[in-house]
């Protein structure tokens, strides 16, 4: 009989590293149990700031499907699709037969063992998915709150949850409840100790005691009276922040990144969890007295993981990964083929008149496209969408600067935005989000502004619900920035901020940054006489996720400042004579601009005017004519996914569709933002700019003529790997299992202090992507494709540092393409195999891309576009 589960027991590190080894009954070093538990905690910071990441970081060690397997069993989650899914599949013919063999090889199965596995395959199976027994759902904690009939999470958890949103609050309250400096435990014992009316359940006389006591201590006193056995204190504390990790993680976010709020807030898991532990002891002795039995004393189901014992032994069910492998080399498959060397009708010209930079960002790939396809004098590059400049930047009307660039990189330099003119002081604006801190409401001016303009925007709401209109709310600070005022970019004086950043660039660093990307493009000469630098970010209404459809590169913001900052430097003079100085002649002629691209609405807004009009830039008129079409053609292929769409494959009505729903209040889809994400290429355009790939690919700009050791590789893979592997493994994740790796519908979501989302007005908070961003994503890892020879890819990943485990683990896979050949090598486990296509493989054609998406509801295969010659 044929084993349906592999078991892989985590080495002996893994073990000590990630978990509480056993523990002894006699010391327990508190600080190195927070430690350890917090690996386990989501990492996804405030909504501001959505930043993309492993859903499942704390197993990335571990190969990809026993990572899956272990994290399973810590938190009660699928693993993969239904049986009944990936059959499905199959009889669609989105599954082939070369790829379940090809899957079935990479078991450590013989011949025979492999045959009777693709039979079982196609067996009738309903539970095989269902989430295993887990650490989060079955533990200890769970088996005692049954013993003694108390929940204590219904009863602790709306008290806890209130007192930490209030405390963190950055905005949505009119009160600021901690004091200056103060920390969470000494405002809730503040609140216990002088609150006239009693801060429930924190008046009971047990607490009362501890109050009095070290945080530290407390938490002892708390763990000896609940759990009774030093050995189990860290799994009940780990089971008891996994009951709600929203918060918990959010916590340890705060803690060890004060500045991830605009408004800081001094905050720590360890004094969450005593306040925890005080709640929870407050109640039991309410309800059960003083001799309720502790955890130690709780008779355990012999399957209940011990973690003093060491990790769960993941189980990986053979037929779900079997399949699940299949089905992502059958799609993987369908890029490879269309990889390949083949004779294309070029439509390129040889010297283009319009050069124009777009993150590598999948939403941008069909927008090239068109823009290729409609005018063939237009060349298009893509990068990582902060073009390679990172600063703080502040805004016109923000209160408090934003990183504009990659949560890996640590900016050093602070960029401001000022008016153009300079204007009378005026008083400053009383309804932006810079000012919802510092204004206080009087309980009566409150209610009199409730009473007589309640109604009156209730109607407002009503008439935005059915019809709504074509502006946008006031939220320029949060989704665009204004296209006249000044970025103040050339430093006048080294000496730093008094929070130690250094105002604006050098000419150095200027030519150091526009150098950079420019290098890394393969762009350092046959400049055309325009460039067009195009940021991207997402306009919607009524969408507390907003951050999460903008610019991941740049730390969930649009990418504006951004292409400002790189057009200004590279028109610099003083730049430009520094990058002539190392090789990089851009010509006088050559102008480069600023725009932004809103993805949810298709529209383009171009920036600093007052610089077109002194400096007029040859070809910008016909540039944005061509955009403008290309910007029609793309909100048409959305509109194929909205149900909701017109029906008329009219250019207007879609683009008018598409621009409706972002500002329609009622819209939980202004845009699927990075739904099927599939593929990453790192290479020359003229491998992809024939194909048509459904809007899955991240695009990447590399000439591998360029780069003979692999240093330009390193900087390209150190912002790919964790920027789009993340956005995929989030993705991924959130789709497998939406209830627990996902936010679930964004119907019930309330915002919570502007600090996340949350079910109603006392759950947790919710991690991950809702399920609107993620119903219509096909969950396969990505492919990176690169255009470079093994051996310079070898050194390239010998510099890449901790990222390397994306790749050795299967966490993303990686093919390496060369440049002069028809060969193709998949990185496997630390080596390179050919990759062996099967000859039936063929790429089907057609001559536009509306002959291959008009009236198709599912993902579409590789297409190769035969365009006439131009």
């Amino acid at each position: 009989m044929l084993n349906q589960t592999e078991t892989t027991a985590p080495s002996d590190s893994t073990v000590s590293s990630n978990s509480s080894a056993v523990q002894s009954t006699v010391t327990f070093d508190l600080d190195k149990t927070i430690d350890h538990i917090a690996h386990w905690l989501p990492t996804q910071g405030p909504i501001k700031d959505f930043i993309h990441h492993n859903t499942l970081h704390a197993v990335q060690h571990l190969p990809f499907h026993e990572g899956v397997a272990l994290a399973g069993k810590m938190f009660g989650a699928r693993s993969y699709l239904p049986m009944a899914d990936y059959q499905k599949l199959y009889q669609q013919g989105r599954i082939k037969d070369h790829a379940i063999d090809w899957a079935l090889e990479r078991t450590a199965f013989s011949a025979q063992q492999q045959e009777s596995l693709k039979q079982s395959l196609f067996e009738q199976d309903s539970s095989g998915h269902y989430p295993p027994v887990s650490l989060a759902n079955h533990g200890i904690r769970t088996t005692w709150i049954k013993h003694i009939e108390l929940e204590l999470n219904m009863l602790v958890h709306p008290i806890l949850f209130r007192l930490l949103g209030n405390f963190l609050d950055q905005g949505i309250s009119r009160w600021t409840l901690p004091k200056d400096g103060e920390c969470f435990w000494d405002c809730v014992m503040r609140l216990a100790q002088n609150s006239l009316l009693p801060l429930y359940p924190f008046q009971e006389p047990i607490v009362r005691d501890l109050l009095t006591k070290d945080m530290g201590h407390v938490i002892r006193i708390c763990l000896e009276k609940i759990v009774g056995d030093s050995a189990l204190y860290e799994q009940y504390l780990l089971e008891m922040l996994l009951a709600h990790p929203g918060w918990a993680g959010m916590v340890r976010i705060v803690e060890e990144n004060p500045r991830s709020l605009l408004d800081p807030r001094s905050i720590s898991l360890k004094e969450m969890i005593a306040v925890e532990l005080v709640c929870e002891l407050a109640f039991l002795n309410k309800n059960k007295g003083t001799s309720f039995p502790s955890v130690a004393a709780t008779p355990l189901p012999h399957n209940t993981t011990l973690l003093k014992n060491g990790l769960p032994k993941p189980d990986v069910p053979i037929r779900l990964k079997v399949w699940h492998e299949a089905m992502e080399w059958s799609l993987h498959t369908e890029l490879l083929v269309a990889l390949k060397p083949k004779t294309v009708t070029k439509n390129a010209q040889a010297k283009p008149y319009v050069q124009a930079f777009f993150c590598l960002d999948d939403r941008e790939c069909s927008l090239r496209r068109y823009l290729e396809e409609i005018d063939p004098g237009i060349e298009t590059f893509g990068a990582a969408g902060f073009f390679g400049i990172d600063f703080l930047y502040q805004g016109l009307d923000d209160a408090y600067p934003v990183a504009q660039c990659p949560v890996i990189i640590t900016p050093k330099h602070l960029v401001r935005e000022s008016e153009l003119q300079t204007k009378p002081e005026e008083e400053p604006k009383k309804d932006t989000v810079a000012h919802l801190h510092f204004r206080s409401h009087s309980v009566f001016r409150g209610w009199l502004y409730t009473q007589t303009l309640g109604l009156g925007y209730a109607a407002r709401m009503a008439w935005d619900v059915f019809r709504p209109g074509s502006k946008l709310p006031k939220l320029k600070m949060l989704s665009e920035v204004d296209s006249h005022t000044h970025l103040h970019l050339l430093r006048e004086s080294d000496t730093p901020t008094k929070d130690g950043y250094l105002l604006g660039f050098s000419y150095s660093e200027m030519a150091d940054k526009v150098g950079g990307l420019l290098t890394n493009i393969g762009l350092t000469k046959r400049f055309a006489p325009l460039v067009v630098i195009v940021a991207h970010g997402s306009s919607s209404v009524n969408n507390p996720h907003f951050a999460a459809y903008d610019c991941g590169a740049c730390s969930g913001k649009p990418g504006a400042p951004n292409a400002r900052a790189f057009a200004w430097m590279a028109n610099n003079e003083e730049v430009r004579k520094i990058l002539y100085s190392r090789g990089i002649e851009i010509p006088g002629g050559t102008r480069f601009v600023a725009a932004l691209h809103n993805t949810s609405r298709d529209e383009i807004t171009y920036f600093d005017n007052h610089l077109l009009e002194a400096y007029p830039a040859e070809g910008l008129s016909t540039f944005q004519q061509v955009m403008e079409t290309a910007l029609q053609r793309n909100a048409r292929e959305r509109c194929r996914w909205f149900e909701l769409a017109p029906n008329s494959n009219t250019l207007e009505k879609a683009h008018g569709h598409v621009t409706a729903r972002a500002t329609s209040i009622f819209e939980p889809r202004p845009e699927y933002n990075h739904s099927n994400n599939l593929y990453c290429i790192v290479g020359r355009r003229k491998l992809t700019r024939d194909l048509y790939m459904d809007r899955r690919a991240f695009l990447h700009s590399y000439d591998p003529d360029k780069d003979p050791a692999g240093n330009i590789l390193v900087r390209i893979m150190s912002a790919i790997i964790p920027v789009c592997g993340g956005i995929n493994l989030e993705y991924l994740f959130s789709r497998i299992d939406n209830s627990v790796y996902g936010a679930g519908t964004k119907l019930p979501h309330n915002v919570i202090g502007l600090l996340g989302v949350a079910n109603g007005v006392e759950g947790d908070l919710r991690t991950g992507l809702p399920q609107q961003m993620i119903e219509v994503h096909e969950p396969a890892r990505l492919l990176i494709a690169v255009e470079q020879t093994c051996d310079i890819l070898d050194k390239t990943l010998a510099n890449l540092g901790e990222l390397n485990e994306w790749l050795v683990n299967d966490w993303v896979f990686l093919v390496a393409c060369h440049p002069t050949t028809e060969e193709q090598f998949l990185y496997n486990r630390g080596n390179w195999e050919p990759v062996k296509l099967p000859d039936i493989l063929e790429i089907p054609t057609a001559t536009e891309p509306e002959g291959i998406f008009m009236d198709q509801t599912k993902t579409i295969p590789v297409h190769q576009l035969m365009r006439s010659q131009a």
